[in-house]
């Protein structure tokens, strides 16, 4: 663990409640990403954990400007922007891990719109972030909170680094952190 903290490319924080798990768990990844590496650990995730796929996508994507300009200004105030329509039943899935990448120290205008259209009740959730810097605890926080709001329990977070970071890089950091979530792991 201490070469891999030291490389900075990830980082996890788990928590294990002592819950039975059910039999078959049914996982769902659903993301956000604007440069390509959110998708990137999304897609390496839910082959790992078997689960499906859902791509939050904007109705208008963003400029790299207006990203890093009105997107600063939103992810901050915790706005959402508007995104494209999306499968909104969780009803026969165990276990969401949703995820985006950090905008300025917080979840993106795209995640937000997403929470707020979404209903996590009974659901197993799991967030995760990508970023190249900074600190992911803020995000992760903001994350957390806003989909315990909507009846989500949030069971683990994690993070990867993408900063200096090669797709292999991405690739095998995001597929060490999911033995945790695979059929089998301990729990």
């Amino acid at each position: 663990a201490l070469a891999t903290a030291a490389i900075g490319l990830f980082g996890a924080a788990a928590s294990a409640d002592g819950e039975q798990q059910p039999a078959v768990m049914k996982n769902l990844v659903v993301y956000y990403s604007f440069s390509g590496n959110t998708e990137l650990a999304a897609k390496t995730l839910a082959e790992s954990v078997k689960a499906d796929l859902i791509k939050i996508e904007d109705v208008k994507k963003p400029s790299r400007d207006e990203a890093y300009k009105a997107g600063k200004d939103a992810s901050l105030q915790g706005k959402a922007w508007p995104i494209k329509p999306f499968n909104k039943d969780f009803s026969g899935y165990n276990r969401v891990f949703v995820g985006c990448p950090v905008w300025f120290g917080m979840p993106t205008p795209e995640f937000n719109a997403f929470v707020e259209q979404a209903d996590f009740s009974g659901r197993q959730v799991v967030v995760f972030v990508t970023l190249g810097g900074g600190s992911p605890d803020k995000a992760l926080k903001t994350m957390t909170e806003k989909i315990e709001a909507k009846g989500g329990k949030i069971t683990s977070s994690f993070y990867v680094r993408t900063k200096n970071a090669s797709t292999n890089d991405i690739v095998n950091k995001t597929k060490e952190i999911a033995e945790q979530y695979s059929p089998g792991a301990a729990h």
